[in-house]
């Protein structure tokens, strides 16, 4: 009868150690998997994007100039990833003597009106101020007019780009969304 129970318990101790392993099998950790390091988001200095050497913005400039400098801003907030909130900053940082006092006087007028301050709002105003109605019509005028004579197709074609700048932009600023065609 001892012999009988020494091999039931054997047998218990076989299950029992066989259930244990299964556990320990089960528990064992999983290969962890390798992580793949995330940098922090940094938010753009002003100091970042004077690196990359952005002209200031004094106000005299004709309207090819100024649409020449926004486009400028716009490449480097591009590269450096800007919020708008960054873009208005560092633009608007950029504004010296007459332009800093037309944005100056605009804030003042936009917050009387209960309008935000906005890259969008700021942006507008800018190419309302600087690249106005009158210059857009010119230009739309010269583009009308505007023939291949003994032009080659190169330099027609780069004519032709040259006048249609910033409509793109200026209609998207004025047409709701779902009027563009896709770019």
């Amino acid at each position: 009868m001892a012999a009988n129970r020494r091999r039931r318990s054997d047998g218990a101790d076989d299950i029992a150690e066989a259930i244990h392993q299964m556990v320990d099998a089960m528990q064992s950790p999983v290969a962890a998997q390798p992580r793949t390091a995330i940098a922090p988001v940094r938010v753009p200095t002003v100091e970042d994007f004077l690196r990359h050497k952005p002209a200031e913005f004094i106000g005299k400039a004709s309207p090819d100039e100024a649409d020449a400098w926004l486009r400028k801003c716009e490449k480097i907030f591009r590269m450096m990833n800007c919020e708008d909130e960054q873009k208005l900053l560092f633009a608007t940082y950029l504004l010296n003597e007459d332009a800093k006092y037309w944005w100056t006087g605009m804030q003042q007028q936009m917050e009387t009106r209960e309008e935000p301050t906005t890259w969008a709002n700021f942006r507008t105003r800018f190419l309302e101020k600087y690249f106005p109605d009158t210059a857009r019509q010119d230009r739309e005028a010269e583009f009308l007019a505007l023939q291949q004579g003994d032009m080659s197709v190169q330099e027609y074609t780069s004519a032709e780009k040259r006048l249609c700048r910033g409509y793109f932009d200026f209609f998207a600023s004025v047409l709701h969304p779902r009027h563009m065609p896709a770019r």
